[in-house]
């Protein structure tokens, strides 16, 4: 599918997290990225579907604000759903979960498995526009270090090695005025990324 960068409503949600949440309708349907706390007074009480790039709070805390009919998801981060435990809403004493069916995210959308930040974060492609998570930002990479178990943290800084080894090299086969779109910070194209990102260079 394709997405201009044009057609994106970016809203700063979860308070000092400042999560970026977007927006876009194609086809007469509404989507939602990342809906952080707060997204719901944006959009006015609009049906719409819901993507995840992955399952932490600050990503899908604005959930039971939305009218949301579909909720897209890796299978890996499902659980965080409905387990604060999982989604580390219990760490700012906010336990958050929710009882809502979900859609595998990868049987719907163009998605690239990217582990690292969590077990089953994933890449949402569109045709000019890449949703990124907490997996790459502007001038930097996502947190590994939010594991209790240190076999879990060195586990994972492995996969995020893997993760952004593997990117960079597919980032430089797609056109370079395609934008990065992170979870937090600023969007930038990919060309730019590659400028300033020294995990990129």
């Amino acid at each position: 599918m394709k997405l201009s960068i044009s057609e994106l409503k970016v809203y700063k949600t979860s308070g000092e997290f400042e999560t970026n949440t977007y927006v876009f309708t194609i086809d007469d349907i509404t989507y939602v990225v990342d809906p952080g706390i707060g997204v719901g007074k944006y959009l006015g009480g609009v049906k719409c579907d819901v993507i995840l790039t992955h399952g932490h709070y600050d990503h899908i805390a604005g959930l039971s604000e939305l009218k949301h009919e579909r909720i897209y998801i890796s299978p890996e981060d499902s659980k965080a759903l409905s387990d604060p435990s999982v989604n580390l809403s219990v760490l700012f004493d906010e336990p958050f979960s929710l009882d809502v069916n979900w859609y595998n995210v990868d049987e719907y959308f163009n998605t690239l498995f990217a582990p690292g930040h969590t077990n089953g974060s994933r890449i949402i492609l569109f045709d000019g526009v890449i949703f990124t998570g907490d997996v790459v930002f502007s001038n930097s990479i996502g947190r590994v270090d939010l594991y209790i178990d240190e076999h879990d943290k060195v586990k994972m800084r492995e996969e995020m090695k893997k993760t952004i080894y593997s990117l960079r090299k597919f980032l430089k086969t797609l056109p370079q005025d395609w934008y990065i779109c992170p979870g937090h910070g600023e969007m930038v194209t990919i060309k730019r990324l590659f400028e300033i990102n020294p995990f990129f260079k």
